[in-house]
C-alpha cells in the first residue's frame, strides 16, 4: 500500500508564523545619548580657548603694570553629512496581508529610521572629514576617534610583544584618565566595542559574586569607579573593536542642520515612495578632555 505523504502533496497550506524577527544591533549610544544643538551652515564651527599654564606669579610692591598680548580663541569646525534611506512599496503589496506587520510601507519607514540611526552612529564614531564636491561626492563629518589626538595610549610603553592586541589593564586605563584630568578634563563615560566593555568587566573578575537567593552570578560593570571619579561604561557596535574611549560627555554634541525626518516623495509608479533624510555633524568642544586606548585585544 502506497502511503500518501507530504512530499507528494502540493495543496497543503503554508505555515508562516505571524511574527517578524528583526536582526541586528541597532542601539545608538552616541546619537541617542549626547545633546542636540542647531547647525546653521554646511560647515559648522565653534570656538575653543586654551588657558595659560600655571606660572610663578609674584609681583613686587609698587610694580608698574605691563600688558601681554592676548591669545585669540581658536575656531574649530566640522562638515555636515547628509544621510538618507529610500523605500518604495507597490500598492499591491500594501493591499495583501504580510506576516508580522499590518502595513508594509509603515514597516519600511520604521526599518529605515533604525537603519539611518545606525549609519549616523557609525559616522559619529568613525567618520573622517571630507568637504565633498559639486560632482556628487558627499560631505563627510569627522567622528570621535578622529577628533581625539591628544591623549592616546597605544601600548608603546609595554613590551613589544604586547604592544598589539594586548589586554586592557587597570593601570593603563587609570593612566589615561590621569592624563585627561591633567589637561583639565573630567571624563564620565567609557565607550568601547562590546569586547572592550567585557574587558572592563573582567578588571573586576575577582569581585564577582553569586547571589544565592536569586540564583544570580554577577559579572557586569555598568559604572567604573576610578581614582578620578565615576564613569558609565557602554558598548557600541560601531566602535572599533580594539579601542576604548574615555569621554567627557558634555564636550560632545550632535549639531543638526536638518533633523532626521520621513518624507512621502512624489508618486512615480503604482507604488508609495518615501525617504528618511537628515543632515548633521559632530561638535567636539575639547579634544584634550577626552582620550582613547587603542590596539587592545579583540578576541
Amino acid at each position: 500500500m502506497a502511503v500518501y505523504m507530504t512530499y507528494s502533496a502540493n495543496t497543503n497550506k503554508e505555515d508562516l508564523t505571524d511574527v517578524l524577527t528583526e536582526i541586528g544591533q541597532m542601539d545608538t549610544p552616541v546619537f541617542s545619548g549626547v545633546k542636540k544643538v542647531s547647525a546653521k551652515n554646511s560647515y559648522h564651527e565653534w570656538s575653543t580657548y586654551s588657558h595659560d599654564a600655571a606660572a610663578t606669579n609674584a609681583q613686587g610692591e609698587g610694580a608698574t603694570f605691563t600688558y601681554d598680548a592676548l591669545t585669540a580663541p581658536s575656531r574649530v569646525g566640522n562638515y555636515t553629512q547628509i544621510f538618507s534611506k529610500t523605500f518604495q512599496v507597490s500598492e499591491t503589496q500594501r493591499s495583501v496581508d504580510p506576516a508580522g506587520m499590518e502595513d508594509e510601507y509603515a514597516f519600511r519607514v520604521q526599518a529605515a529610521l533604525k537603519a539611518i540611526g545606525r549609519d549616523i552612529e557609525k559616522a559619529l564614531i568613525q567618520g573622517t572629514a571630507n568637504s565633498g564636491a559639486a560632482t556628487g561626492t558627499g560631505r563627510r563629518l569627522k567622528g570621535i576617534l578622529a577628533f581625539i589626538t591628544n591623549n592616546i595610549s597605544t601600548g608603546s610603553g609595554q613590551a613589544a610583544s604586547a604592544a598589539s592586541g594586548r589586554s586592557l589593564s587597570e593601570t593603563e586605563l587609570n593612566g589615561l584618565l590621569q592624563d585627561v584630568y591633567s589637561d583639565g578634563g573630567n571624563p564620565d563615560w567609557l565607550l568601547g566595542s562590546f569586547r572592550q566593555k567585557r574587558a572592563v568587566a573582567e578588571l573586576a573578575s575577582s569581585n564577582r559574586r553569586y547571589v544565592d537567593g536569586q540564583k544570580t552570578f554577577t559579572s557586569a560593570v555598568d559604572v567604573y569607579e576610578s581614582p578620578f571619579g565615576m564613569l558609565r561604561v557602554d558598548g557600541d557596535s560601531q566602535m572599533d573593536s580594539g579601542t576604548l574611549c574615555a569621554l567627557q560627555k558634555d564636550m560632545w554634541a550632535v549639531a543638526q542642520l536638518r533633523p532626521v525626518k520621513k518624507i512621502d516623495t512624489a508618486l512615480t509608479a503604482d507604488a508609495k515612495n518615501g525617504v528618511v533624510i537628515g543632515e548633521l555633524t559632530l561638535e567636539a568642544r575639547a579634544d584634550e578632555f577626552n582620550g582613547k586606548i587603542t590596539s587592545l585585544k579583540t578576541s
